[in-house]
């Protein structure tokens, strides 16, 4: 039996329509590039469903903004289970898949790099801005909080202060990825340094532990 598309339902089809529009022109135009009529041509609507469910072009870009890092966190917090032990936590798969998120199409680059210039250049949302990256930041420290307790341990760095050196951090490893003319992942010996906050360390486990060969050569 099909199921029945409420008026909601259907309201929020067209949001989610209108924001994926959105995130796909915002990064191949920029803010001040993107128009409208291209973005609700893309979703399939008119211009009036733009205003209907966001107001104006600000409102739709930062929505878009917020969900793609909600919808970032989400998949990242995936692989990092409350149950799974620090010292059983595999870090090169967790490196690994974040390191894909993260570069996996240039223009998820290119749609944060227009964001972070807005803000500077609209100090008006600054403030909107910074909630959202505190509740991010908050999320991330609870899940540190909880590790250590579990394992009897204790952060050298306040985990809310830690879990800022992240979202900071991974703007950087991000365009290092793309500039750098290296093969080295620094997203795993980044995760190391992580690790080496907490006191004591978890033990390595065998998913950490490199190949003695592996270790000599990082260490040329």
């Amino acid at each position: 039996m099909a199921e029945r598309w409420t008026q909601e339902r259907r309201k929020q089809r067209t949001r989610d329509l209108l924001l994926d529009a959105g995130e796909q022109v915002f990064a191949a135009r920029g803010f001040e590039g993107a128009s409208l009529d291209e973005i609700a041509d893309t979703a399939g609507y008119t211009r009036g469903a733009i205003y209907k469910h966001f107001g104006n072009k600000e409102e739709l870009f930062l929505a878009v903004n917020q969900r793609f890092n909600q919808r970032f966190l989400t998949g990242f917090l995936d692989l990092l289970d409350p149950a799974t032990a620090p010292e059983d936590l595999d870090l090169a798969l967790i490196a690994k898949r974040w390191h894909e998120m993260q570069t996996g199409d240039p223009r998820v680059y290119a749609l944060g790099a227009e964001f972070s210039l807005y803000v500077l250049r609209n100090p008006e949302v600054r403030e909107r801005v910074g909630e959202q990256r505190r509740a991010i930041a908050q999320m991330i420290a609870g899940f540190m909080d909880e590790q250590a307790a579990r394992l009897g341990a204790t952060l050298r760095i306040p985990s809310l202060t830690l879990a800022r050196i992240v979202l900071a951090t991974g703007g950087g490893l991000e365009i290092a990825s793309y500039l750098d003319d290296t093969d080295d992942d620094l997203y795993e010996p980044f995760l190391e340094l992580l690790l080496s906050a907490w006191d004591p360390p978890p033990p390595a486990s065998p998913a950490r532990r490199r190949p003695v060969k592996q270790q000599k050569d990082a260490n040329r």
